[in-house]
């Protein structure tokens, strides 16, 4: 009986972590707003070359992408180096030669990584991004209402002020109007 139990706790301790371990939602996805803020380069690019690589244990991928349409971030870049196959639980950031993509990149010493692990890279066959993160639901969706898309956040975002940035309102002045912001 003592046995069973043991057994019983083992597993009791064991079946979560081996479900989370294989299951691909155990890293957060983040929405687009939070992705767009979070990238330096945003664009549809093409997986030039892919090569393993050790980087301080942390990544086991170089991928070599080149940019087929920035939507934000670094125009003049004609390579991107991507830093992939990440140690982090649960991540599947991998890039493959030859595929079309959009990524969501942010720096990673003098290279880059994908934002979000692979929830920051859209596979894009043909036109379509293939398994875009709508609010509700995951779809297949034509690139250009995508790029739409990103490009309103991007608005949203450099609008809204980060918290560090954010000024208190001031009141205005009895009887009269509130003061003007400088200009410049």
């Amino acid at each position: 009986m003592r046995k069973l139990a043991l057994f019983l706790a083992a597993l009791g301790l064991a079946l979560p972590v081996l479900a989370q371990s294989h299951s691909p939602t155990c890293l957060r996805i983040m929405s687009l707003d939070e992705i767009v803020r979070s990238s330096i380069l945003i664009g549809r690019v093409k997986v030039k070359k892919v090569e393993r690589a050790r980087f301080r244990g942390e990544f086991g991928q170089l991928a070599t992408l080149t940019p087929v349409d920035v939507i934000d971030g670094d125009f003049t870049l004609t390579e991107i180096n991507v830093l992939a196959g990440s140690a982090v639980r649960c991540a599947e950031d991998y890039y493959e030669r030859d595929h079309e993509m959009l990524v969501f990149l942010e720096p990673e010493s003098s290279l880059f990584h994908t934002v979000n692990y692979q929830f920051g890279a859209f596979m894009i066959v043909g036109n379509l991004v293939k398994n875009w993160r709508e609010k509700d639901k995951i779809c297949d969706k034509p690139y250009a209402e995508v790029k739409e898309q990103i490009l309103q956040s991007l608005v949203v975002v450099r609008r809204a002020p980060s918290r560090s940035q954010s000024v208190p309102p001031q009141k205005p002045p009895e009887g009269g109007l509130p003061p003007r912001p400088p200009e410049g």
